[in-house]
């Protein structure tokens, strides 16, 4: 909804700030007043072309800048999702600065947009119809989700179509990437083969390399390795004249067992014993230690050579060796896919067959319907154009079949209009805009209203050449739009403006030779003089005053 539209140095307006309620909310006043320039502003923010005049003091820039609460669910995790809205953020603020020779800046919630991602947002929180411009409704594309509006049953399958359509897309494209790819297929064939058959002969297994760089480490030091395992035998177990640490402990556990009737001494046997247990095993380890340094005199060429292949391996398959394996066994998986084509092939046709067939199976009951919920539609508007005395208006809902399937299914919708009896009527998107027509559109919308998603509507002067029981019933159906939209209204009929929420009047002041428009909201007296003008013009009498009274009480 539009809370508030800020304007600042924007054609005849210096600065202007209105506030909107939902409902209806009306503009009026005198032709040529500027009720045209709010709508102008409004386009503004619904990202419409910047024009020079529309600054109104070329020294300074102007500014429209509007504020919307975001209510509907959908939009608002939009917005979240493209990081325009936080999560407790409910206010959309849009503005649009225009700098003296048409440069512009686009802003919303302060982040600078491009004119068209304002007009993709804008989208879903305006529908304006002007005259002689076009609504967003002269938009087929549209029309799909309209017809689909008024099938809310229809809501689980379209998700369903979408993601079987998707599954199904990429099966043909991954079908058509495997049949170009034949030449390519045998060459990489013969070049994974040999990738494959490269790691496969070098039998490696993890933890190898590390294992290799330490007995290259023991080998290098041998000789400095040996000197010391014999020093160290030699001082644990057997020294030539028997004052190894062995010999003394075991001299030491002699004299205990010789002196075992003394409490103090006997204490000492047993960990004595652990510490001769000890030193046999620590000699024991130095001794194999000793012994696995006899190698061959090519050992060492051997592991060089070994590091130097695994070395080459990983600078080709990966940074150390179980990515090489892990590359090793991806690679046997692929050239197990490719040696085995036809099947690949066979797999992927008889997927997407499936898929197509579980396409068309939704597909033709989702069109079924849209064909019923286009026949609602269509009925519906029929009976508004008849509440407003337009019976010999012609609107068909034409559900066709599109040139090829798409996520939201095979349906493509034509709205055809035709305003007078005996003509054939014309897709909607062709016929220009004009009086009937803007009444069709009021009539659609009417239909619409509980469906439509779009929270404000803005019409400008959609009552021009209506009068008696037809206007009466047109100001009945905006009434009954703004019961579920915020409708901003231009009107110059009474009959209408009576049913305002919110009512603006829209004067032009003249004051040292400057023009301005200034723009008032009426409350109850105010809004009597103002509805007896626009019945009776400004010398209006005590009886079109009391006339307007009765308008207001009535409605």
């Amino acid at each position: 909804m539009l809370v508030e539209i800020y304007i600042q140095n924007f054609v005849l307006i210096d600065e202007l700030r209105m506030e909107f309620e939902p409902g209806l909310n009306v503009l009026t006043g005198e032709t040529g007043a500027g009720k045209s320039i709010i709508i102008d502003a409004l386009g503004l923010v619904m990202g419409e072309r910047v024009k020079n005049e529309f600054i109104r003091d070329s020294s300074k820039k102007a500014l429209v800048e509007a504020s919307f609460e975001i209510n509907l669910e959908e939009f608002r995790n939009l917005l979240q999702e493209q990081g325009i809205l936080a999560e407790d953020e409910s206010m959309l603020i849009v503005s649009r600065e225009i700098s003296p020779g048409g440069r512009n800046i686009v802003r919303i919630n302060n982040r600078i947009v491009s004119a068209a991602y304002l007009k993709e947002i804008t989208a879903w929180l305006l529908d304006m119809h002007v005259q002689n411009e076009r609504s967003s409704l002269f938009e087929n594309e549209k029309y799909l989700h309209i017809v689909d509006d008024f099938a809310p049953e229809a809501d689980s399958m379209r998700n369903r179509i979408a993601s079987v359509y998707h599954q199904w897309q990429e099966k043909e494209q991954k079908l058509l990437q495997w049949q170009q790819e034949e030449n390519h297929r045998l060459q990489k064939i013969d070049f994974l083969s040999f990738q494959v058959k490269e790691i496969d002969a070098a039998k490696l297994y993890p933890g190898e390399e590390e294992e290799l760089q330490s007995l290259r480490s023991r080998i290098r030091n041998a000789e400095k390795i040996s000197a010391g395992s014999r020093q160290l035998i030699n001082m644990l177990y057997r020294h030539e004249d028997g004052n190894s640490a062995h010999d003394l402990i075991s001299l030491s556990l002699d004299v205990v067992r010789s002196l075992m009737d003394e409490p103090d001494i006997a204490g000492l046997k047993e960990p004595l014993e652990e510490i001769l247990f000890s030193l046999q095993e620590m000699a024991g380890t130095v001794s194999d230690l000793q012994d696995s340094l006899d190698f061959q005199p090519s050992a060492l060429d051997e592991i060089e050579n070994r590091l130097y292949l695994i070395e080459r391996l990983k600078s080709k398959y990966g940074s150390n060796i179980e990515e090489v394996l892990a590359f090793y066994r991806q690679a046997q998986q692929e050239l197990e896919e490719l040696e085995n084509y036809e099947q690949v092939e066979n797999n992927l046709r008889s997927e997407a067959d499936k898929l197509q067939q579980e396409y068309y199976l939704i597909a033709d009951q989702l069109s079924a319907i849209r064909r019923e919920a286009a026949s609602r539609l269509q009925e519906m508007v029929r009976r508004e154009l008849v509440d407003l005395h337009m019976p010999h208006i012609t609107f068909e809902v034409i559900v066709i079949q599109k040139a090829s399937p798409a996520a939201n299914g095979y349906d493509d919708i034509e709205f055809m209009f035709s305003a007078n009896p005996g003509e054939s009527p014309r897709p909607l998107s062709k016929v220009a805009s004009g009086g009937e027509i803007s009444r069709f559109i009021l009539a659609l919308k009417s239909a619409l209203a509980s469906t439509y998603r779009i929270p404000t509507l803005v019409f400008d002067e959609i009552d021009v050449g209506v009068g008696g029981t037809a206007l009466g019933a047109m100001a009945d159906k905006l009434y009954q739009i703004a019961a579920d939209h915020q409708v901003i209204l231009v009107t110059h009929a009474a009959q209408v403006a009576s049913y305002a929420h919110c009512h603006y009047l829209i004067d032009k002041q003249v004051e040292n030779n400057s023009t301005f428009v200034q723009v008032t909201r009426l409350q109850q007296e105010t809004r009597e003089q103002e509805i007896a003008r626009m019945l009776g013009g400004y010398q209006y009498s005590d009886i079109t005053l009391q006339h307007a009274r009765e308008l207001l009480k009535r409605n």
